[in-house]
């Protein structure tokens, strides 16, 4: 004998959408993000490109220096309810491509309880081909990014971020931000 939907009781048809919008709202949350990089790329619209670690590995050989420089900005922004304040120590500094560089973002927690967290970041270039991916011409060899930090209580603690801009970076680029 078969069993159709309208022999089903008012509580399985009941459940049975329920776990069909359950499948649909997972498919759908899957989906967002390449759909939404499907979107930017259709319209042009730059998608900026979070940054893991190095992006190549480093060789033991120091990189050639070149005589171009360009303009590199540090800003810091966290949620509003964050009880730890992040400042670079320095905002703008020129750089010559191939010239390692080291500062440090200072990380003040305002509150009295320790707090353990991760912070992660983005790098923005200002000129240059469109859609270039400026984390292939940056080489990373210290940041406190994606690393479990510890912040005391009422303290103040030093982040530092070493880094070398590769002396291929293309022409037109003047500018990078790393937020």
């Amino acid at each position: 004998m078969h069993t159709g939907w309208r022999n089903l009781s008012r509580n399985a048809r009941t459940a049975l959408w329920c776990v069909l919008a359950l499948a649909f709202m997972v498919a759908f949350t899957a989906a967002m993000v390449p759909l939404y990089y499907l979107f930017c790329d259709a319209f042009g619209i730059a998608t900026p490109k979070l940054v893991a670690g190095p992006s190549a590995p480093m060789s033991a050989a120091p990189m050639p220096l070149s005589n171009r420089t360009i303009t590199v900005r540090f800003i810091a922004n966290q949620a509003s309810n964050m009880p730890v304040q992040l400042a670079p120590t320095q905002f703008v500094t020129q750089v010559r491509l191939g010239q390692p560089l080291l500062t440090a973002y200072r990380a003040t927690n305002t509150s009295p309880k320790a707090i353990d967290g991760v912070a992660l970041h983005m790098v923005y270039a200002m000129g240059g081909p469109p859609r270039t991916d400026i984390n292939d011409y940056i080489d990373l060899q210290q940041c406190f990014c994606f690393e479990l930090q510890h912040y005391p209580g009422s303290q103040q603690v030093m982040l530092p971020l070493s880094f070398t801009v590769r002396p291929n970076l293309p022409a037109g680029i003047h500018t990078i931000t790393m937020a």
